[in-house]
């Protein structure tokens, strides 16, 4: 199996992973909490919140074998900074989306469980504690989101320049994660469950067209010396 093969199945891989969670997210919306329905969602969202650390480093993988194809294709005698700065800056949002879904999936549910133990007269302090954790949590997603989106962008502006990417794709990376950063700096983009869903699928459709892309290509053969 070649490289680009292993990298596209991680990038699909990881793609179909963020969508499993976000499918199957546990959420407390609107629901009256007991101590039996905390322990039930703490469990689901460990699961899940692991699930989700895994497909982000699997996309991480593959991001890393993506960026080393977008280079070998740069003719010039420069290297593609484009490209590497799109793996740099993806990997920077993978260190904030492991920071948010630890929060959502381990620290809060714990949270929850401690509230419960304590006494009925605490519920307002306990309140205002996860109220604030819920605050990091939305805001290492939002870096997430705008730096993942950046990266794509950086990607698909690299294919357009060297060819690494078919045309379609690389207008999508260009055009449909810059409305994500714009709709998220304007607060018109709410990153809870449905709003992340959002980010995910638009993010994924690019990954997997590309990792289906990687899977297809052919390895170079070096020239003879």
């Amino acid at each position: 199996m070649t490289d680009n093969k292993k990298s596209g199945i991680a990038l699909i891989a990881g793609s179909l992973g963020g969508i499993l969670v976000m499918a199957t997210h546990p959420t407390a919306a609107h629901v009256a909490l007991t101590p039996q329905l905390v322990e039930h969602l703490a469990l689901g969202s460990a699961i899940v919140h692991s699930l989700a650390m895994a497909a982000t480093l699997a996309l991480l993988l593959g991001a890393i074998g993506l960026t080393r194809q977008l280079a070998s294709t740069d003719t010039s005698s420069h290297p593609d900074r484009l490209a590497f700065t799109g793996l740099i800056v993806f990997a920077f949002s993978v260190v904030a989306i492991l920071i948010a879904t630890s929060v959502s999936g381990f620290i809060v549910p714990n949270l929850w469980k401690k509230m419960f133990q304590d006494t009925a007269a605490s519920a307002t302090q306990w309140n205002i504690v996860l109220t604030a954790v819920f605050q990091f949590n939305q805001t290492f997603a939002a870096i997430y989101s705008v730096a993942a989106s950046s990266a794509i962008v950086l990607w698909s502006a690299s294919g357009l320049r060297h060819g690494g990417l078919s045309r379609a794709i690389a207008i999508y990376g260009c055009i449909l994660p810059p409305i994500i950063i714009v709709l998220i700096a304007v607060g018109h983009l709410r990153l809870d469950v449905h709003g992340m869903g959002a980010v995910v699928l638009v993010h994924a459709v690019w990954f997997v067209t590309v990792g289906i892309r990687l899977c297809r290509r052919e390895p170079q053969i070096a020239p003879p010396q």
